[in-house]
């Protein structure tokens, strides 16, 4: 007996990269990816095949144009490297505090460190080049850049600290009690503990 069920989904159509391109964006943004169907415009190599497969991502092929918004719910780093931005002046520290829940579909983009007091919820993006301190549940995205992290419940696989996505060995690290939790990184080695 056939089946059929609609679901709605969110994807992400690829074109135009080589091989190597294509591999190293989806070795970077694969937890990013978990949720998305992959549609690439063009055929794909085996080795970017065997990537996706290894990595557990659902994609497909069509040359089809496909009907829907364009998103920018998600943050995903790009195929190739920057060119690295030449050292800026220090500047004084500033602090931004918020005391109340970061709602889904609000972003905020600082140059600040930042203290939540509430939730980060689904849906929401939270970008810092300094650091983050989130004293509520964490169910968005969050990208710190700065020298430090405090967290204490995470429900989100989309946390990017110092470029560096964490690993859901983080995150069960991060969620193994209730305490509040010190993530630092020493190379290319993440810390994560427990605050008394």
């Amino acid at each position: 007996m056939l089946r059929a069920r609609q679901k709605q989904i969110r994807c992400f159509e690829l074109e135009g990269a080589e091989s190597q391109e294509y591999l190293n964006f989806i070795d970077k943004n694969a937890p990013l990816l978990k949720n998305y169907l992959l549609l690439f415009k063009t055929p794909i190599p085996p080795e970017v095949q065997q990537s996706l497969q290894r990595h557990e991502l659902a994609y497909s092929f069509s040359s089809s144009e496909l009907r829907g918004k364009v998103g920018d719910q998600i943050v995903l780093y790009g195929a190739l490297e920057k060119e690295p931005e030449p050292p800026k002046a220090p500047e004084s520290p500033q602090v931004q505090i918020y005391e109340r829940h970061i709602r889904s579909g609000e972003e905020i983009n600082s140059p600040c460190s930042l203290v939540i007091l509430g939730n980060v919820n689904h849906g929401a993006k939270i970008h810092t080049e300094q650091n983050i301190n989130v004293y509520g549940r964490c169910e968005g995205i969050i990208i710190c850049m700065g020298v430090y992290m405090v967290l204490q419940n995470v429900y989100s696989p989309h946390l990017v600290f110092q470029g560096k996505i964490l690993s859901q060995a983080h995150l069960g690290r991060i969620n193994e009690n209730t305490k509040l939790k010190l993530i630092t990184k020493n190379g290319d080695i993440i810390s994560i503990k427990d605050i008394a």
